[in-house]
């Protein structure tokens, strides 16, 4: 029997390097190792390697002549960018979904704030934040995604989709504790009690606030300060 069909597919590879990308699976600058990839994902080298080249193309891998794949290590400029550029795309994304959010909308985004809170606690109650990361990132996404989604234009929900993921993988990897910290629970509920009250002043204030303080990491609390210490 052929059991070609139990390898995963370039598309399933590419959602799984990604995903793991993103929560911290592989550390900025980490050698991607096809050997090692290839028995992790069930793969052949064909799609192992389609799959890093795409993600190469989107600036999430780097691919060096002769070195092979590694994910890509991001300066803290870059960081400051998307930083600065996902505090743009999610205001002006929050005032549209604001103001055209439905009740469907409103009961999404009181599932997806209820998950993510719940993920929180237990952050904060656990010695090792760690094993959480991984739901933790995709939670988050969900929660800012759904806040977002009522704008209804794909094309900026795309856009920021890029945006975040860029800040994502950079917090994770570089910033203490992850980009987690004691008061991030009360800052997402501030944003979401904000959106579901339609108070928009007050939801794009929390939104600001959760993210304004990462566009400059010289100006970071201890809380949120690059791993070796502030500036590095």
């Amino acid at each position: 029997m052929d059991d070609s069909s139990a390898l995963q597919s370039s598309p399933d590879i590419y959602d799984s390097l990604r995903d793991g990308l993103i929560w911290g699976r592989w550390k900025s600058g980490e050698r991607l190792k096809p050997q090692h990839l290839k028995v992790e994902f069930g793969s052949t080298t064909a799609a192992l390697r389609e799959a890093l080249l795409r993600l190469a193309g989107e600036g999430f891998v780097e691919n060096e002549k002769n070195h092979g794949f590694r994910a890509v290590e991001h300066s803290e400029d870059t960081f400051r960018q998307a930083a600065h550029l996902r505090l743009l795309l999610e205001c002006e994304a929050a005032e549209m979904a604001l103001k055209q959010g439905d009740f469907e909308w409103e009961m999404a985004l009181n599932a997806a704030h209820h998950n993510l809170e719940f993920i929180e606690v237990r952050m904060e109650q656990a010695d090792d934040i760690e094993p959480f990361l991984r739901r933790w990132s995709r939670q988050d996404w969900v929660f800012h995604s759904t806040l977002l989604g009522a704008c209804k234009s794909d094309l900026l929900m795309q856009t920021y989709k890029s945006v975040y993921d860029t800040f994502r993988m950079y917090a994770v990897s570089r910033i203490a504790g992850f980009g987690f910290s004691q008061v991030t629970r009360g800052e997402h509920r501030a944003i979401y009690d904000a959106a579901i009250a339609r108070d928009l002043p007050a939801c794009l204030d929390a939104i600001r606030a959760h993210l304004a303080l990462y566009e400059d990491n010289n100006r970071l609390p201890d809380r949120l300060a690059p791993k070796g210490g502030k500036g590095t």
